[in-house]
Parts: structure tokens; C-alpha cells; sequence
């Protein structure tokens, strides 16, 4: 860690990547394969092996949280699954109300098996759904119907888990503001604790950007987007939801505190293929593929792909970006206690410029407003000096 920050993390997070789905998704740019016996067999193998080393180094270090993502964590067997989970709550020091979530996907689970996540410790569970409405499902290239999501959160509530998360996506190719309502609004019924709503990112490399560029699909325009944000918040503020983050809505007491630790810019190993960690003053990658994760392995190495120092003005430009997707924003107290340093003496020129905008305003913190919310990212990057 730089010398002048002396940032020491009281507590931190594990994320574990899954690599594997059933099929891909047009829309999706994240590192995942098909789930095939062997190959999963020997990510298993030496992912057990990464956490036995990487928990050595963590020993005095207090775990909140665990989030096993992907891909589909769901496609393992539930054996392997529960393994991964059993072996890190040995190996790592976890706290006594670690939030240890799993990603799943609809119709890769019985009941049964939810039942045995339960009593392997899982005590959170994110349900990829996107949407309730077949057609776009099918658009999408998702494995599931809508019947069959909506199936999966009941099961996933008998099955005895009380912290549920269900993810959905808007601005999709032919989503109408119809559509988008029914979808909210059967969600809602759900009775879900907590509600990802995201705004569809084409990637320049999937099949989806091939098929918009071919005009064989088209996108709603951007106010009709806009009006659909607009709505999911007035809807999800009458349904009792926090609106705590850009995306993110939550009964209360149900935040996802993995999730903040991201926002926080705090301190997380990733474990497994493609998955990235920040550690003292650094950001690292692991290999991409399971073949090179797996080589690594074997050589008794942590499998690093790229390494990035961090300097002092990287720490502190990340904590901004990052936190100002808290509705909440970024503490002026925080912060110096932090850096040793206050908010108007690192970005008092930008500051100013952005509230003079109306963009975010300024009181013991920074954070957006509501038109700032609408161009996040724009303000985000008010905040990147280069190097």
C-alpha cells in the first residue's frame, strides 16, 4: 500500500467465479463455458487448492461476505456446490453472520437441492430472472420461461431461505414500457427482499450487437428508457424497496453487503478462472481460462494473469466512482478518516463544477442528485485524473 494511505481493512470479501453455464447468453461478455463433467471436475480440484493458499494469507482477516458468481454457480452438481461453500467457511475466518451468497439460474435447481444449500450454510441467493415475459426471454437467449422463474423463487422459499435477491433488466431489444410493468409488477408480488434492476449494456463482442447491428433487433430509445427507470423507482419506493444504489433496491435490513464492500472500494480476493481482487494497493486478474487456472495450480502458484499497482490518487479516485453509486455517496468523514485528506481539498474544482450543474450536491459528502443519477457515468468520470 502506498506509504501515504494507511487504509488497513477491518473486515474483507470473497468472490468465487464460477465459469460454467449451460449456454451463453446473447448479451453476455462475462468469462464462462460450457459446463462440461471433466472440465468442471478440474476446477474444483484446483479451486480448493486456491482457497487453501489464499486463506493462509487471510487468517487474521474477517470475512462479511461471500458471493459465488458466474457464469452459473447453479450448473455444478449440488455436492461440488456445497463443498466450495464447506471448504471456505473452514479455511477462511469467517464472521459469525457472514452474507455468503450463491447466483442461480431458473430450472437448473429442485428443491431439493435449495434445501441442501440451506444446510450447507448458504443464507443468500441472487436469481438471475432479467424478465417475466417469454418472448424476451427467448430474445435474450435465456435457458428459462417465466413460469419456470417464478417457480424457482417460491421453491427457493420453502426451501427456508430468508434473504433473496432477483435480478432484472430493462431497455431490452423490443421491451415496451408494457412489458416492462407487468414484469416489475409480478416481481413485486414475489415479495423478493431485495431487487437488481439494470439497464441492458450492449458489448461490442456478443451475439446481441450482431443482431442490433444487422437491424434484425432494435433497442427502445433513450426516453423511453429514462421513463422506465423513472417508473421502477416510484414503484419500487410505493412496494416498501430502499432505493440504496444506482441498480439496487432493498427491504430494509436486506442490503447486500458484498455488493457495498465493491462500492466501498474495500478489500476482496477472487477466487477461481477470470477473477479479479483488491489487496493492499493492488488490482489483479486470475487466468481466464480454466485451462491456465488450473496449470497455475498445479505449479503451486496463485493463478495471477495481470497485476496493477495502485497508487494513492488511484485509491482515492476509486473510492469516489465507486461510492457515488450509493445513493448515499461518499462521506466526508470517511474519506479523511481514510486518506488523511477531505473531499474539497483532492476534487474541490470538480466538486464545485458539478454542483454548479445541479449534478450532485455537497453536505459533509458528495453524492448524486436525481438528474445526476440519470448520467452517472458522466460524473463518475469527473472524478478519474489521469495519470
Amino acid at each position: 500500500m502506498p506509504e501515504d494511505v494507511t487504509f488497513e481493512p477491518v473486515r474483507a470479501g470473497v468472490y468465487v467465479h464460477v465459469p460454467f453455464c449451460l449456454r451463453k447468453c446473447l448479451y453476455c461478455d462475462f468469462v464462462s463455458y460450457p459446463a462440461l463433467p471433466d472440465e468442471m471436475d478440474a476446477y474444483f480440484t484446483a479451486l480448493i487448492r486456491e482457497i487453501e493458499i489464499v486463506a493462509a494469507e487471510l487468517s487474521n482477516v474477517p470475512v462479511t461476505s461471500v458471493y459465488l458468481g458466474g457464469g452459473t454457480p447453479s450448473v455444478l452438481p449440488i455436492a461440488t456446490l456445497c463443498s466450495i461453500v464447506g471448504h471456505i467457511g473452514s479455511a477462511f475466518h469467517l464472521e459469525p453472520h457472514a452474507e455468503i451468497s450463491v447466483e442461480i439460474n431458473p430450472g437448473t435447481l429442485q428443491e431439493t437441492d435449495l434445501e441442501a444449500m440451506v444446510a450447507a450454510g448458504i443464507n443468500r441467493l441472487s436469481i438471475g430472472m432479467q424478465s417475466l415475459d417469454d418472448g424476451l426471454l427467448k430474445r435474450l437467449g435465456r435457458v428459462h420461461t417465466a413460469q419456470e422463474a417464478v417457480k424457482c423463487m417460491r421453491a427457493a422459499r420453502a426451501a427456508g431461505f430468508a434473504n433473496i435477491n432477483i435480478d432484472l433488466m430493462f431497455g431490452l431489444p423490443g421491451q415496451s414500457m408494457n412489458h416492462f410493468r407487468q414484469t416489475l409488477d409480478c416481481a413485486i408480488e414475489l415479495a423478493p427482499d431485495h431487487i437488481s434492476c439494470y439497464s441492458l449494456i450492449v458489448e461490442p463482442t456478443t451475439p446481441l450487437a450482431k443482431q442490433l447491428e444487422e437491424e434484425r433487433l432494435s433497442l427502445p430509445d433513450e426516453e423511453t428508457e429514462l421513463a422506465m427507470y423513472e417508473w421502477a423507482m416510484a414503484r419500487l419506493h410505493d412496494a416498501g424497496y430502499n432505493h440504496y444504489e444506482i441498480s439496487s433496491w432493498a427491504r430494509p435490513g436486506y442490503r447486500c453487503r458484498h455488493n457495498e464492500l465493491y462500492w466501498r472500494n474495500g478489500w476482496y480476493r477472487g477466487l477461481g478462472p477470470a477473477a479479479h481482487s483488491h489487496w493492499d494497493g493492488q488490482r489483479w486478474a486470475n487466468e481466464p481460462t480454466v485451462e491456465a487456472y488450473c496449470q497455475a495450480i498445479d505449479r503451486g502458484v496463485l493463478p495471477v494473469a495481470e497485476r496493477f499497482p495502485l497508487s494513492a490518487d488511484d485509491e482515492m479516485d476509486e473510492t469516489m466512482f465507486m461510492g457515488l453509486r450509493l445513493l448515499e455517496g461518499v462521506s466526508e468523514e470517511t474519506f479523511r478518516a481514510r486518506f488523511g485528506r477531505g473531499l474539497k481539498a483532492t476534487y474541490g474544482r470538480e466538486i464545485e463544477r458539478l454542483v454548479r450543474l445541479g449534478l450532485v450536491e455537497y453536505d459533509h459528502g458528495v453524492r448524486l442528485t436525481r438528474k445526476g443519477l440519470f448520467i452517472a457515468n458522466q460524473v463518475f468520470a469527473a472524478f478519474l485524473r489521469s495519470p
